[in-house]
């Protein structure tokens, strides 16, 4: 896979959709971000420790996991020691997610 990267965003709210599976999709988030927002259509992993393609459970162990149909809401540290790495995949089969990313 190839890593997303978002890091010139400047308009905001930007919704990226993205095509997944069950290996980690890697997404570079930009410095101004100060909140994301997940809409999956399926469950989902996600993580902001890993690299694209590792596999979550057993490559990838500290994660977060999200139900179909759910939204999750994380608000972003700012400053030098904010992560700005994001990694999602799907729990199983493929499917998409709508990441909206926010600036206040």
């Amino acid at each position: 896979m190839a890593i997303i990267d978002l890091t010139n965003t400047n308009t905001y709210p930007r919704i990226k959709r993205v095509s997944l599976g069950t290996a980690a999709q890697e997404i570079t988030l930009p410095p101004a971000c100060t909140q994301i927002k997940f809409l999956a259509e399926g469950a989902m992993y996600w993580a902001n420790e890993g690299s694209d393609g590792e596999a979550f459970t057993s490559d990838i162990t500290e994660f977060a996991k999200l139900p179909a149909d759910a939204e999750q809401v994380v608000q972003m540290e700012r400053g030098n020691q904010s992560n700005r790495k994001l990694l999602v995949a799907l729990v199983s089969g493929t499917g998409a997610v709508s990441i909206i990313i926010e600036k206040d």
